[in-house]
Order: structure tokens, then sequence, then C-alpha cells
């Protein structure tokens, strides 16, 4: 069953309850008409990450489950609608000046995982649309999940009912409690530490959780969850463009200029190598926006487009190519509420509930 306003919570939201009205009114077409008749030079850039039903994730972190296979195909008939969906290629074309189309969206899905090529192609394929894959390169074929994957699985595993954690930072977590909270938390000290080690972080939680999972365990895991590089191959083979979502997955925020570079360098070799592809873009892992001396990483290793997250819409006419903003879907922006935010960029209306920046 698609997912309404009215089956993701308690009750309306006050961003559902104004984007319901609008929708009711026809004001929201009237926005993407007006949009199109000024010709408006701006561009939205939809961020995925998985597309499943609730609980395929396991004991996995759910919150990266944005759209139901069914919510997805119903999500790609209202952009064809309402929009002009557009491939990377496009994208390139606009920043050096050339017409844009109507409305024009570019959908982008990062991580990897292996419901991208399962479940998310075949619905891209069928609606005839183009996407774009952002891969960090450290994870197809390794036996390693994602860190923020690990946490959520460890901390569902333990029998503590409280943990003293010292690594990346002090707090009190109440796994048995509260394994959401708990995972959050970790989870915000990790993208917030300089040089990370997560070694560390698995020998704190084994030690303040008692949870740990083998190497063999955690390959199983991964070969089901995460893409192959065939599959991988398979993405570009069906026309989908294969980009950079960095090496290692860690916060560029949180790396010397030097070290981002050397993972960015690193990450386009790989992906070259596995897919015989031109690797120009990357998404930030995070997708936190790069400033200072950072900046020169992605241009020293050779991108020439580099995408945030959470951000909103993006326009051509302050295009920052190293700050592309890009607007990230989650499970509640289902119906008009979608649609709002097609049109309006982010959804920050008044009573919006904002989630934390994305764990991925």
């Amino acid at each position: 069953m698609i997912r309404t306003e009215e089956s993701t919570g308690s009750g309306l939201s006050k961003s559902a309850r104004v984007a319901h009205a609008l929708d009711l009114l026809g004001l929201l077409d009237r926005v993407f008409w007006l949009r199109a008749r000024l010709g408006l030079r701006a561009l939205t850039v939809l961020t995925y990450h998985r597309i499943g039903e609730p609980g395929d994730e396991g004991d996995l972190n759910g919150e990266v489950i944005e759209a139901t296979p069914a919510e997805l195909e119903a999500q790609l008939a209202m952009l064809k609608a309402q929009c002009t969906i557009i491939s990377l290629a496009d994208l390139r074309q606009f920043r050096g000046g050339a017409p844009m189309p109507p409305n024009p969206v570019l959908l982008t899905f990062d991580d990897g995982y292996a419901d991208n090529h399962r479940v998310a192609l075949p619905i891209l394929r069928r609606a005839g649309v183009p996407a774009t894959f952002f891969i960090p390169t450290a994870y197809p074929d390794a036996g390693r999940l994602f860190w923020w994957d690990k946490i959520a699985l460890l901390v569902a595993q333990s029998r503590v009912e409280t943990a003293e954690l010292v690594y990346p930072r002090r707090q009190t977590v109440h796994p048995r409690r509260d394994p959401h909270d708990a995972t959050r938390r970790v989870c915000a000290a990790i993208k917030a530490t300089p040089r990370l080690d997560l070694g560390r972080v698995w020998e704190d939680f084994d030690r303040a959780l008692g949870a740990r999972i083998t190497a063999a365990e955690e390959a199983e895991l991964a070969r089901r969850a995460l893409m192959s590089w065939s599959d991988i191959r398979a993405l570009a083979a069906a026309g989908m463009d294969v980009q950079s979502h960095s090496h290692r997955h860690l916060v560029l925020n949180t790396l010397a200029p030097d070290e981002a570079e050397r993972d960015l360098r690193r990450s386009a070799s790989i992906l070259r190598d596995e897919v015989d592809r031109p690797v120009h873009s990357v998404a930030y892992p995070v997708g936190y926006e790069i400033e200072g001396e950072l900046r020169r990483a992605p241009a020293a290793a050779s991108f020439e487009l580099g995408f945030t997250n959470d951000t909103g819409l993006c326009s051509m006419r302050r295009f920052d190519p190293f700050n592309v903003p890009r607007v990230s879907m989650d499970v509640s922006k289902v119906g008009a509420l979608y649609k709002l935010l097609l049109a309006l960029g982010d959804g920050r209306l008044p009573g919006s509930r904002r989630r934390p920046p994305a764990l991925h």
C-alpha cells in the first residue's frame, strides 16, 4: 500500500495540511506552470538511498529507506507529469549556459545498496528515466557494512541496559530502552570526529555494549545489503550514471584537505577501472557543504561537480560547482507533501519536522 500523509504518523503535520490544501486548490500545479512560464533557471536534485518495504532493513539502520517500490513509481509518475527528468550530462550542459527545460529534476541515489540494482533500476527503466548513483568505492565486494548500519546492528544486539561509551565521545546510551536514540547519538559523534578511527569505535562497542559480529557474519550481511561491482556495472550498462561517493565514506569536513584529496582521487581511480566510464562528480558523504581550504580537494582530484545534501533547490544563476544543493527524501514525503517538496525545494514551512542531517 502506498503511504499517504495520514499514514506516516499520528495525524497530519502542519506542512502536510498546508500541502494538501494547496493541492486541492490547484495552487501547486500553478507553481509548476509559473516556474516553467518564467523560465526560471532552478534545478531540483533529489537524494534517495534505499527503496524497500518497511522492515526490509532488518537490524540495519532503517532511516535509509525513503520510499517503497510503489511510492517510487508514483513519485516518478508525478515527476513526469509536472517536471522534466534530466541526466547528469544535461546538468553539465546547463552549467555551460545551455537552455534548461521546464522544471528540471535530477534523480540521485547514494551509497550503493543492493535494492538500487534489484528494485530501483527496473522501476527507472520502466519509467524510461535516468538517474545517477553515487558509490563509496571501499565497500562493493569488500565484505564490510557501512558504519551507520553496523552501529544500528550492534545496538540492536546489545543486552545491556546502560552503556558508558568513551570513543568517539564520552556519553551514556540506553540500547535496550531507546536503540534509536543510541544509534543517532553515536552516529552524530562519528560525523563530528576529526580523523575518525573506526577500529576504536568497534572496540568501545565491544567493551561497553558487549556487542560484536564476526568478519564472516559481517561479510554475509554486506553481500545481501550492498551492490557488487557486477551490479554497479549493470547500472552503467543500463544507461545510468555512476559517480563517486568518496572512497571510505568519511565526512570530508573531518579530514585535512590533503587527506580528503587522496580519498577522492582513490575513489575516482577505482570507479574508472571498475566501470570504465568518465568520473567527474562526487556526492559528499553526509552532504555537508565544503568551505575554505577543503574546497580545493575535489578540484585537485579532477572532479567538476560536488553535491551536498538537505540543502534545497539549486539556482543556476548562483551556481557553485562544488556545493550543488540537493533535496533529501524521507518516508514522510508522499502525496501532496512530495509535490510541495518539488515545488519549493526543501519543505521548510512553519511546523515542518526537520530531521537531523542525514546519517549517510
